[in-house]
């Protein structure tokens, strides 16, 4: 039997599709490798082996590009952890937290150092996107937190601190991965080394936290 063809907007539509995505994947890893600054439209056409002008159809600037770029990265992120859940306890959902957060460092390191860059840039869009909706999601991880606090399943910790203490225990292992290979001698890190590192974290958490094993 002879293929269906597809009508004439949904195949600009698959193809479209495909363009950005492959732009936004070489684009992830050529700002991850180069830098921010250093970046250029040309490398990531030269990387992705389309023309020039086919980076600036979709994405009129460097500026747009990025932003693109970050959004995607961001929306993988709210995607790949899980919100807590009240009935599930401190323990689980702290350890699956972690371990959802090391699973990120582990397979999109690009990701995450394309995201460190933007911060520490203070790009505009990255701001505005922590406070819009970083701070959302804090105020409700929060509320859970204290009903944990208030029966006595762990102790009274800033969710703030704690938050921040988190992303930067399990970010370091893709955004500074350099500095964890050279302290663990190693040329490339292994799938145990984020295992081991997962079981740290989520010990020292749950240490600290005074986390309590017992279900709600």
């Amino acid at each position: 039997m002879s293929e269906v063809k597809r009508p004439k907007d949904q195949l600009k539509s698959h193809i479209r599709a495909q363009n950005q995505e492959l732009i936004l994947e070489t684009s992830e890893r050529v700002f991850a490798r180069q830098g921010l600054a250093k970046t250029t439209t040309q490398m990531i056409a030269n990387e992705a082996g389309l023309p020039k002008a086919n980076i600036h159809y979709y994405y009129r600037s460097k500026k747009d590009l990025l932003e693109a770029v970050l959004g995607r990265i961001l929306h993988l992120w709210l995607s790949s952890v899980s919100e807590f859940n009240v009935d599930d306890g401190p323990q689980k959902n702290l350890s699956r937290y972690i371990s959802e957060k090391i699973e990120q460092s582990r397979l999109n390191k690009n990701a995450s150092k394309v995201f460190a860059m933007a911060l520490i840039g203070e790009e505009d869009f990255v701001l505005d996107y922590l406070r819009r909706l970083f701070v959302t999601e804090l105020a409700r991880e929060k509320a859970t937190i204290q009903i944990w606090v208030d029966k006595g399943l762990m102790a009274p910790v800033s969710t703030e601190h704690l938050f921040i203490s988190i992303w930067a225990m399990t970010q370091t292992y893709a955004d500074f991965d350099a500095q964890v290979k050279i302290m663990l001698q190693k040329e490339n890190l292994e799938e145990s080394d984020y295992e081991d590192a997962k079981q740290f974290i989520t010990r020292m958490v749950l240490a600290g936290c005074r986390v309590i094993e017992d279900e709600i």
